[in-house]
């Protein structure tokens, strides 16, 4: 489901975002939600606890109510893991659309500066490779979140064929294959702009600006690999875990303490538990941003902006004759 979160916002989004039947809207969806399908396990679960101890205690068999005092006690200290690990998430996820704000925008400021170049083929060519670079980076950074995200590739096979197919008519067969093979692709785009860089003729002042954003490239890789490869610490999910379902687990003896039917408890530690895992959930689902965040959109608006771009060759820059100086 998470294919479909990658929705590139426009005027008709923000109108349906900011509705106020936007309530009505998500209850009635709330069965097609990606955050409860993915805790049917965990639910079904708490379903059946609920169910068992109504059942003890409705067959007098045993009596498994307790007090509320001892999960109103611990609840704050499991809002207060929960509300600090959402917001690292959407730290991460943040972070993360920030980086690709910044690589478009230097994209589309290399893409510029190509017009600098006197060799009209040599210009359409680095800024071919500017365009490809976001695709490199978009290809690296679902190869390392997503084992075979098939939702993000359509009718390819793997990440590689669909990176080959988008960089090909750009950069040519044999600069993709050089890319394909490299290690990191990012840092490979990065190799080949600087070395078209360096074949043009241009001033020192020209050449240290486009060589500035080239470095700003492989700042954004090095950026993407630090979220891709680094979970927020494993020991703080775990506890969060182990201690919200544990918690849970609770909740029909709670209920059944505070004097409840046995539909109630059944149907309110449902609620309690999809409202408190799926809290959880959202942490888990931003945690990770890249498969979520619409980079195909960004590249392929990119390769728009190339594409519409004419190249001609650039002027030599006139020298105006020094005067007005006294040397003495």
């Amino acid at each position: 489901s998470r294919a479909f979160r990658r929705t590139v916002y426009g005027a008709p989004q923000w109108r349906a975002h900011r509705s106020g039947k936007r309530y009505f809207a998500s209850l009635w969806t709330a069965w097609r939600s990606g955050v409860l399908r993915g805790l049917q396990l965990e639910l079904l679960v708490v379903g059946l606890v609920a169910g068992l101890v109504t059942y003890l205690d409705w067959a007098g068999l045993v009596t498994l109510a307790i007090p509320a005092l001892p999960l109103t006690l611990t609840g704050t200290a499991m809002g207060l893991l929960l509300g600090f690990r959402t917001n690292q998430a959407y730290d991460r996820w943040w972070e993360a659309r920030k980086i690709w704000g910044a690589v478009i925008n230097k994209t589309r400021d290399l893409t510029r500066q190509a017009h600098w170049f006197r060799d009209t083929e040599r210009a359409e060519r680095f800024s071919a490779l500017a365009i490809a670079f976001g695709y490199a980076l978009n290809a690296h950074c679902l190869l390392g979140t997503l084992a075979n995200p098939k939702s993000h590739i359509g009718k390819y096979e793997h990440v590689d064929a669909k990176l080959a197919a988008e960089i090909k008519p750009l950069i040519g067969e044999k600069a993709t294959e050089e890319v394909l093979k490299a290690p990191h692709r990012p840092v490979e785009v990065c190799r080949l702009l600087t070395r078209c860089l360096a074949e043009e003729s241009l001033t020192p002042q020209i050449r240290a600006r486009i060589d500035e954003n080239i470095a700003f490239y492989s700042d954004f890789g090095g950026m993407c690999d630090r979220i891709q490869k680094t979970p927020m610490p494993l020991v703080y999910t775990r506890l969060t875990a182990r201690f919200l379902f544990s918690w849970l687990l609770f909740v029909p003896s709670a209920l059944l303490g505070a004097g409840f039917n046995p539909f109630q408890i059944v149907l309110g530690s449902l609620a309690i538990a999809a409202a408190m895992m799926g809290i959880d959930e959202l942490g888990v689902q931003l945690e990770e941003p890249f498969s979520i965040l619409p980079m195909d959109s960004y590249t392929t608006g990119l390769n728009a902006l190339h594409n519409y771009a004419v190249f001609k060759p650039a002027p030599v820059p006139e020298r105006e004759p020094m005067s007005g100086y006294y040397l003495g």
